[in-house]
């Protein structure tokens, strides 16, 4: 039981104390930024996506709404 208890703190500590040293270690200078000049993929979509995103929108609703409310049970 003292052996159990024992191998159970030390993965305990080694978890706590491991995190912690990984979080502390410094910044590889190799790492380089990322260009963001591009970073914006839906800048330049134009008119005929945004209809058509409207269109889908329109059509969900639509669909949505159509609800007949037909709440029958379908069981025999």
């Amino acid at each position: 039981m003292i052996i159990r208890n024992s191998i159970t703190g030390l993965a305990a500590a080694g978890l706590i104390l491991g995190s912690t040293a990984a979080a502390a270690a410094p910044a590889s200078a190799d790492r380089a930024g990322s260009k963001v000049s591009s970073s914006e993929k839906l800048a330049g979509t134009g008119t005929f996506t945004l209809l058509l995103g409207l269109l889908v929108v329109a059509g969900v609703i639509a669909v949505v709404a159509s609800n007949d409310n037909n709440d029958a049970p379908t069981s025999p």
